[in-house]
């Protein structure tokens, strides 16, 4: 017997483990990558992240491929946040998600000579840019890409040609708090690009004005300071994070004012504060192409409040009357909304995404149907 078990037992152990049998890993530590961006005539700066969680053997399928496996989701962040910031929460889209890639593109207020490219519509171009510049080092190109302006846009000194008529890969685009609308922008801007819209605690869903949003961000972070036992090391790297980039933005607007002899560059920051309110729904950004739409308010969320802004009065009990009434107020665009829109409350503050990753990452990557399958 042991002639017959010895030799099998012996084969296996010394037969290679195929690539993809071994676990996904990220990063400990993001690497942030800085960028020169150069549109609207004038510099600005731009910081990306790759966090790219495929296993070797992944990554030889899909360079057979041309393409991941699943769509490539793009993370916006918050306001003034950095790409390393909230990474409890991109870490885990990339684990668990169909293609294990994500990219998160950030870049200064643009504010350069032609106004309406000024803030969110200048962001709209630059950081789809920014997507194609990180994914092109990775051998893929963006399916269906189009540009939106016919301006000249150069990123760490490359301007990208437009490819047509290649398969690409698809894009997933999620955002957070501010990015929440920066996502919905995106996912308008290029329908034929970006595949599903998906958002947390996102910023869009009420009418208000900047001094409004400011006060209300100002005394949610008074609460979840005041509650951060157990978390107090997410919450001092997310305002750390809200700081640095608030400040790196302000303080390179000033010597950009003094060299292109435009004062008005130095309001770049109120531009993108004055943002932060857009209100989003159908008539302004059409989502009637997605294949799916996810959207997750935190119930303790006082800045982002889903009983204030979409009269849920049931607290974390999302209604069918609920989502009727959310459907045709901000998607009335979408057809078919039963099974296309997914509308959540989970327990948590604004800061839910950081302190609470595995929950919010897994709940929205199974609503956008790009959940990895074991």
């Amino acid at each position: 017997m042991m002639k017959v078990v010895l030799p099998i037992l012996m084969a296996a152990a010394l037969s290679p483990i195929p690539c993809g049998a071994s676990p996904r890993t990220v990063p400990a530590r993001p690497q942030v990558e800085s960028l020169p961006i150069v549109f609207n005539q004038e510099t600005i700066r731009g910081f990306s992240l790759l966090i790219d969680a495929r296993t070797p053997g992944e990554k030889a399928e899909d360079a057979l491929r041309g393409s991941p496996a699943g769509p490539v989701v793009i993370f916006f962040q918050g306001h003034a946040q950095r790409p390393d910031d909230a990474y409890e929460f991109t870490s885990r889209l990339a684990l668990l998600s169909r293609s294990g890639m994500v990219v998160v593109p950030v870049c200064d207020t643009p504010y350069g000579s032609d106004p309406s490219l000024r803030g969110d519509n200048g962001k709209d171009a630059v950081l789809m840019e920014m997507v194609r510049f990180v994914l092109a080092r990775e051998g893929f190109t963006v399916a269906g890409y189009r540009p939106i302006s016919a301006l000249s846009l150069a990123v760490g000194g490359v301007r990208l040609a437009a490819e047509r008529d290649t398969p690409g890969t698809g894009l997933v685009a999620v955002g957070w708090s501010h990015g929440g609308i920066l996502a919905r922008r995106f996912a308008h801007a290029y329908p034929s690009s970006v595949d599903s819209l998906g958002q947390v605690c996102p910023a869009g869903y009420e009418r208000w004005s900047p001094w409004k949003l400011t006060a209300r961000f100002a005394w949610e972070t008074l609460r979840i300071s005041s509650k951060m036992k157990g978390h107090a090391a997410q919450t001092m790297r997310s305002g750390w994070g809200f700081t640095k980039g608030f400040a790196g933005d302000l303080f390179r607007s000033i010597p950009a004012a003094v060299t292109h002899l435009h004062p008005g560059k130095i309001a770049r920051i109120g531009k993108d504060i004055s943002d932060c309110t857009t209100y989003c729904d159908s008539s302004r950004f059409t989502a009637a192409h997605l294949k799916r739409i996810a959207v997750i308010f935190g119930q303790d969320d006082s800045c982002m409040n889903p009983q204030r802004q979409l009269g849920i009065t049931d607290r974390g009990v999302v209604g069918g009357d609920d989502l009727k009434r959310f459907h045709e107020t901000f998607f009335s665009d979408v057809c078919e909304p039963e099974s296309r829109i997914s509308l959540r409350v989970l327990p948590g503050t604004h800061l839910a995404p950081v302190i609470s990753g595995d929950l919010y990452a897994g709940t929205l990557l199974s609503d956008l149907g790009q959940a990895l399958e074991p």
